[in-house]
């Protein structure tokens, strides 16, 4: 049997990406998503965004990745990555 092994702690790079891309993709959608649905309750919205979130997501990091390439950097505050 294969030993399961240890991943890496992430570094504080690689948290600020994830965090962007999770805002990026979440509230992109959201703003969409708000202007079409205005009477939906927090239920439907969540349900709506699991539906898509895959897509979403995808889409984000694309665009982080367009945005790196174009030379900006993504880097949280010290102070962001600690309060999570």
């Amino acid at each position: 049997m294969a030993q399961k092994t240890d991943k890496p702690a992430p570094t504080p790079e690689e948290v600020a990406r994830k965090k962007a891309v999770k805002v990026i993709g979440y509230h992109g959608w959201l703003a969409d998503w708000r202007r079409a649905n205005p009477e939906a309750d927090v239920e439907a919205r969540k349900a709506a965004w699991n539906e898509v979130k895959s897509v979403k997501m995808r889409d984000a990091r694309r665009t982080l990745k367009r945005l790196e390439k174009s030379g900006l950097v993504v880097a949280a505050l010290p102070d962001a990555i600690a309060a999570e």
